[in-house]
């Protein structure tokens, strides 16, 4: 009886730890900024003037991406990947549909950028669109994210 005692216990811890790193990892996901969101690399000017405008493109999307996630929520926190909780932010059933159009809309926005970008890059200068990447990196830095 005790050892039945014993194993019903145990069960009840795993099983009750289980269900809190469940909750847990639930709440990670309730963030306004991705924790995905990062940029790899800063290039220096000389590096950029090397590549080609489907390369340059490509990082030029991945900084108005990133912009697009950090800029709007520079104000709650410091970092990607922050919960609700973290940035101060109730999680009432308002706040919660608000992150939840939130992240539809901006999904949507940056694929719809990411298409247009796709299709009207290529006839952009190559300069400008280095000196645009290079602007960019300078927002990115002065956020500190």
């Amino acid at each position: 009886m005790k050892k039945l005692s014993l194993l019903l216990i145990y069960f009840l811890i795993i099983a009750y730890t289980s269900h809190s790193q469940d909750k847990k990892a639930g709440k990670s996901a309730l963030t306004y900024v991705s924790a995905d969101v990062k940029i790899q690399k800063f290039y220096t000017e000389d590096e950029l003037k090397k590549m080609g405008k489907l390369e340059l493109t490509n990082i030029y999307k991945e900084r108005i991406t990133y912009l697009t996630e950090i800029v709007p929520y520079l104000a709650l926190h410091s970092k990607p990947g922050a919960t609700l909780q973290e940035m101060g932010i109730p999680e009432t059933s308002q706040n919660m549909d608000h992150l939840e159009k939130e992240l539809k809309n901006k999904k949507n926005y940056i694929t719809s950028v990411n298409d247009t970008l796709d299709d009207i890059i290529p006839y952009a200068d190559k300069s400008n669109i280095i000196w645009a990447i290079l602007f960019f990196d300078e927002m990115i830095k002065k956020s500190n994210w």
